[in-house]
């Protein structure tokens, strides 16, 4: 199933820029269950966020990107139990310099990785090689480095090597994955949530137990 979406004002938040009339197609066939994913979204039980989806906008490696629409210092979580592998959280919020994103990497055992970027300074609330499992606390939103507004840029990629010693590469020059959320319920829609296309632009979710 493709579904057209048309890009607005969202697009402020994003790593890469678009105009705001800017429409793309994406595949939601892609787009694994909701029900067996093994993720969970990154924000506490009850509470609700909005995302923006990269797919709106982009069609390169960043495509399954999602951007949580954060205040600074919001805590974040574990999407999936993992090890962590890389850690920065020694840049100033607001500099909007790119290659300065504070972030936090957690290594999956299926050999994924998940991106938790544009922390706030300091950020960081575990450390390199620590085990976390899903709704663990990672670290505080922020709005380092590539950003214009404060955000959580939330990614699970493959194929990429980012384990130190390897030198830091740009968030775009690795791969995505469609990813989707076993706790997520949509906040702003009825009767019932669909998640068949993942997470959507303009939809509010809120984080069931799980």
């Amino acid at each position: 199933m493709d579904r057209r979406v048309t890009v607005a004002m969202a697009c402020a938040l994003t790593l890469t820029g678009c105009g705001d009339e800017d429409t793309l197609q994406y595949d939601c066939s892609v787009f694994p269950a909701a029900e067996t994913s093994p993720y969970v979204l990154p924000w506490h039980i009850g509470q609700t966020f909005s995302t923006v989806p990269h797919a709106t906008h982009e069609e390169g490696p960043q495509k399954y990107a999602q951007d949580v629409q954060m205040s600074l210092g919001t805590q974040v979580l574990a999407i999936q139990d993992g090890v962590v592998v890389r850690v920065e959280e020694s840049y100033i919020d607001g500099d909007h310099t790119p290659g300065h994103e504070n972030y936090v990497y957690v290594a999956h055992d299926d050999g994924t990785v998940a991106r938790y970027v544009h922390l706030t300074n300091l950020g960081a609330n575990v450390e390199m090689d620590q085990p976390v499992q899903k709704g663990d606390l990672i670290g505080y939103s922020g709005d380092t480095g590539n950003s214009s507004g404060p955000h959580l840029h939330l990614d699970v990629i493959k194929g990429c090597d980012v384990r130190p010693p390897a030198a830091y590469l740009p968030l775009s020059l690795c791969e995505t994955i469609p990813l989707n959320f076993s706790n997520a319920k949509a906040a702003t829609r009825s009767p019932e949530t669909d998640l068949s296309c993942g997470l959507e632009r303009d939809v509010f979710y809120t984080a069931l137990a799980y």
